[in-house]
């Protein structure tokens, strides 16, 4: 089974990440997906860390955040992910690391602080899975909040809309920077709203 390996964050696999950002998912978005930006603004032009929190349509969320942000991202993905054949390899070589959605462990704690201390971002998904309901935001979970208290470390939403489509198009829409409450039940919801602000998307009920 797939588990956290640092070796992976190096320079080489940045290096990976970001030529494949250029030269294959620039062209896919913005020629075939017809993808806009908005609020690129928003988007630190530092080097420092930050968690990248997108809501979840379609396989084509992670790439289309790395092409937006246009740096390498780590995504926290579900665990079966990495059973599939090429894929699991594809997804690892992309800076992708597991999680048991059932019951996270130590280990993937430890990796998210690891992938933020080594100047990834990190992408983690609100919903955790993708929205079933047509615009409308699945269940939020805290993981995003819980790791922006556990490292010190900003979230940045963003929101996504037509990823789910054919050839698109996609919108999207980055928002500002921020630090959600100490509260993470509440913080949660905090978070969602951020996303349905940015998507238009109505939020399900707790």
């Amino acid at each position: 089974m797939a588990t956290y390996n640092p070796k992976q964050y190096s320079w080489l696999n940045k290096f990976y990440q970001s030529f494949v950002i250029y030269f294959l998912f620039v062209p896919v978005y913005y020629l075939f997906y017809r993808m806009k930006v908005y609020g690129k603004e928003n988007i630190p032009k530092d080097k420092k860390a930050f968690i990248v929190m997108p809501n979840h349509l379609s396989n084509n969320d992670p790439p289309i955040i790395s092409t937006t942000l246009m740096r390498p991202v780590a995504y926290m993905a579900k665990k079966e992910l990495f059973e599939i054949p090429f894929l699991g390899w594809a997804i690892t070589k992309l800076g992708a690391f597991p999680v048991d959605r059932e019951k996270v462990s130590k280990t993937t704690i430890k990796g998210a602080r690891e992938v933020l201390l080594k100047g990834w971002c990190l992408g983690m998904f609100l919903e955790g899975t993708r929205s079933k309901i047509p615009d409308t935001l699945g269940k939020p979970n805290i993981g995003p909040a819980y790791i922006a208290h556990l490292t010190g470390v900003p979230i940045l939403p963003i929101g996504i809309v037509g990823s789910n489509k054919p050839f698109g198009p996609v919108t999207v829409k980055v928002g500002k920077l921020f630090f959600p409450g100490r509260d993470l039940e509440k913080a949660k919801w905090q978070c969602t709203e951020k996303l349905a602000e940015l998507t238009g998307f109505k939020i399900t009920s707790p």
